[in-house]
């Protein structure tokens, strides 16, 4: 289990979080809503290591994780894909999954184990992709893959994804969609951030939705209707007769 207790986030007398919690069990995906200025970049941020809450606690696997960087959060098995991609464009694929990791073998890059090692990450999570291909040759769907090939490549309990479907045609979301169901037959913990509502009926198990810093609710997926989502997100928007 991940859960995020009583979180709060303030910038001086402005708060953004107020007392949000939530919890995911291993192989749920969840669905992170709120629009835009609601707090939920705030709190997947905080999740990450990238920022720290003011107050509040987060729980894996029944014990706090103190989070004070992104480097602490994939130590406590926690890994983030946001939005703007960080591969290196003139790297290899084996090298940007494994930067700052290459195995060495007498003082040297041994580039048969790095190769053999990605090579098998990426049939594990069935990415057809060869490891010494250029990024910079990639489309934007595999750098997308292979940007969270590299999260999983630190063998993470919860791997949070920022509006990976943003910049992908319909048949790449697909291919996505079907890996992200491959990690929770993994009982990896996903967290998932879009703006394309209609699609999380597809991949999401839950939602749970921000506004205004403050937890509103938490719904199953295949019980909402879109209207409904769309009250807990903005409130409720239907007319009054």
């Amino acid at each position: 289990m991940f859960s995020v207790s009583s979180v709060s986030k303030s910038y001086g007398k402005n708060k953004v979080l107020t007392d949000v919690s939530l919890s995911v069990s291993p192989g749920e995906c969840i669905a992170l809503l709120g629009i835009n200025g609601s707090g939920k970049s705030t709190l997947l941020k905080i999740i990450s290591g990238a920022q720290q809450a003011t107050s509040g606690v987060l729980i894996l696997d029944g014990k706090e994780v103190k989070i004070s960087s992104t480097t602490d959060a994939f130590k406590d098995g926690i890994a983030t894909v946001y939005q703007e991609l960080s591969l290196v464009p003139t790297l290899s694929v084996t090298e940007n999954i494994l930067l700052g990791r290459m195995p060495m073998k007498y003082g040297m890059i041994d580039w048969n184990a790095a190769n053999t090692q990605v090579k098998n990450l990426l049939q594990e999570l069935s990415i057809d992709i060869p490891v010494t291909a250029k990024v910079s040759s990639l489309s934007m769907w595999q750098r997308q893959m292979i940007e969270i090939a590299k999260a999983m490549s630190f063998n993470p309990k919860v791997l949070q994804l920022d509006e990976p479907t943003s910049s992908l045609a319909r048949h790449e979301v697909a291919a996505l969609f079907k890996m992200v169901r491959k990690l929770k037959e993994k009982d990896v913990i996903i967290t998932y951030v879009s703006h394309k509502l209609q699609e999380l009926w597809e991949i999401a198990d839950d939602c749970t939705v921000i506004r205004d810093g403050k937890y509103i609710g938490k719904k199953d997926m295949s019980e909402l209707s879109h209207r409904e989502l769309i009250d807990m997100m903005f409130g409720d928007t239907q007319v009054q007769s």
